[in-house]
């Protein structure tokens, strides 16, 4: 078409008429999409063969007509209105048009009209340009399809699920309406996953959300929310009657059974619900209530229906425990963590006994008062935050040795370090603490890793790995709360360790419980017999460490023999406990 436009303009040209036959074809064969050159008089003189088909006319029988008789179109907004005269088609160019064809097909198409002006100004014809836009037009649909549905199970997904919930709040601010949010997650998925594969498990997605959509009304709305979380929009719903609703889905799904390559699988929901008032906050307050109310759910048995309420104490705790997950994480971005240190005193008398300390961890919050660990390491157990926080702890650590190396050499302090679970099984947080202890050289015996007996028990392989090879890089082990577990002289003689850390449960009523007494006694003899030291936590009185010694404990830890104090005061001659 630049070819066909600087030949209008060449010197000497006379528009339509300047041109060859020949030359015009030639040129306009070659375009793709749909040409046709219309004289001053609005009479068809060419049409390429783009246009022919689409048409349906043919270039002879084309040629001296009258555009509007051969391009017959209307405009798609007016839904196959009188067709549009030549003056309406070349006063505007930018409408969504739908052409006839000869044989009555309808095509959608977008034209756009170039008007050709000979040298002293006059009009002397126009060249009309064409296109089908059926396949961009689905393309676009299918884009759009694809934005705001779930591939798997073809229902709506988070983002237009957000975008939906966003628009039915709006309008409660204006109206008073009441709605309702369900929650549904599908109760050990993974069973389904592990034992047949990721095909059976999108299998039964795809039935699970054709069961649930029969179970709602036409008027609600239902989503896949995430892997096996499904999120319903109750409109113009009562929470009586959302209930209901919520008891025939579980009902159905329970009642369901899922078959795959011979195996069959019974099913069942945990649904949380959450009223949708006038109230209610935002998006992120719903659905974050929601999925309390489901972990509610869950944590009840399961196959169990919970309404979020406010003043409920387990819901209310979670959501406590969802609102530490932010606190935890500005606290970690902004360095609001801080070290306190507990002595772990030896009962042996002897001189020279090296200076234990337990590292213990507070957070600061924005008024820079202290807040304890049990305020916040829940919420950071529930939600996947330890790794991070460890993460942390055992860097301010080595900071301290490295920045204070003499003293800690000749104090020969070693430091406790309490590490989750979750952290034990982290190949990757494994080899960070590799490369920190080469990097700043600490010496061997310096750390000493506290695990817990239920952390180790339930990952045993990765436990064992983990401690062996910290082992021999100079580290040394700590089982925390022995004697909490079912079995733990059992899975003792498999874990490499140094000490034993007995439960403070049984230490803090031993003198008032025989059977506390005999399990202190029990696992001090037990962990002797093996090579390793013991440690009593809980010691809060004097007649607890003088029975302690008797039995022959190694070390105390506790409020009646040093309170915790901060980790700088190591550095003093005699820190003050707090």
């Amino acid at each position: 078409m630049n070819e066909l436009a600087a030949e209008q303009k060449a010197p000497g040209s006379s528009g339509l008429r300047g041109l060859t036959e020949n030359r015009t074809q030639a040129i306009l064969s070659s375009v793709e999409d749909a040409v046709i050159l219309v004289n001053a008089d609005g009479m068809v003189e060419f049409v390429n063969l783009a246009a022919e088909s689409m048409t349906g006319f043919q270039s002879q029988r084309i040629s001296g007509r009258p555009l509007a008789e051969v391009y017959q179109v209307y405009d798609e907004m007016t839904q196959s209105a009188p067709l549009l005269t030549l003056e309406q088609i070349l006063a505007d160019d930018s409408r969504q048009l739908v052409l006839v064809h000869r044989e009555g097909l309808t095509i959608p198409i977008q034209q756009t009209i170039t008007r050709l002006k000979g040298d002293d100004g006059q009009l002397e014809g126009f060249v009309l340009v064409f296109k089908d836009t059926s396949q961009s037009r689905k393309l676009a649909a299918q884009l759009n399809w694809q934005s705001t549905h779930d591939p798997v199970t073809r229902l709506y997904n988070r983002v237009e699920f957000d975008r939906r919930l966003s628009l039915l709040l709006d309008e409660t601010q204006f109206e008073d309406e009441r709605h309702c949010l369900l929650y549904l997650d599908i109760d050990r998925f993974i069973i389904v996953n592990d034992n047949c594969g990721y095909a059976a498990g999108d299998e039964l997605l795809r039935q699970l959300a054709a069961l649930i959509k029969r179970s709602i009304r036409n008027s609600d709305l239902i989503a896949r929310l995430g892997g096996d979380e499904f999120g319903i929009l109750l409109s113009q719903c009562t929470l009586e009657v959302a209930e209901r609703i919520a008891e025939t889905i579980r009902q159905e799904v329970q009642a369901f059974r899922f078959a795959w390559e011979g195996k069959t699988f019974s099913q069942s929901l945990s649904i949380g619900m959450v009223p949708i008032d006038r109230h209610s906050e935002s998006v992120e307050q719903i659905l974050g209530y929601a999925d309390i109310a489901c972990l509610t759910a869950k944590e009840e048995g399961r196959n169990k229906i919970h309404i979020y309420d406010s003043v409920d104490s387990s819901a209310a705790r979670r959501h406590g425990e969802t609102q530490w997950v932010t606190r935890i994480r500005t606290a970690l971005e902004e360095d609001r963590f801080t070290l306190y240190v507990q002595p772990i005193s030896s009962l042996s008398g002897e001189d020279g006994v090296q200076e234990h300390v337990e590292v213990l961890i507070r957070l600061l919050d924005e008024d820079e008062n202290l807040i304890p660990p049990g305020a916040f390491i829940p919420a950071a157990e529930r939600f996947g935050l330890m790794p991070a926080v460890d993460h942390w702890v055992v860097d301010q650590v080595a900071r301290f040795i490295t920045q204070n190396r003499h003293s800690c050499l000749t104090a020969g302090r070693r430091f406790f370090v309490n590490l989750s679970g979750h952290s034990v099984c982290d190949d990757e947080f494994l080899q960070w603490i590799l490369l920190t202890i080469r990097e700043r050289d600490i010496p061997a015996g310096m750390l000493c890793f506290e695990v817990t007996e239920t952390a180790a028990i339930s990952n045993l392989t990765s436990a064992e790995h983990f401690m062996r090879t910290l082992q021999r890089y100079g580290c040394e082990f700590a089982l925390d709360d022995f004697g909490s577990g079912l079995s733990s002289f059992g899975y003792l003689k498999h874990l490499p360790v140094e000490y034993l850390k007995i439960d403070g449960a049984f230490v803090h009523d031993m003198l008032e419980n025989a059977i506390d007494e005999s399990m202190v006694e029990a696992i001090n003899r037990i962990g002797h017999i093996m090579g390793l030291e013991t440690i009593a936590e809980f010691v809060e009185t004097g007649e607890i460490l003088q029975r302690l010694e008797a039995i022959g404990v190694d070390f105390v830890q506790g409020y009646g023999v040093c309170r915790p104090f901060p980790i700088k005061r190591l550095l003093e001659a005699t820190p003050a406990a707090e």
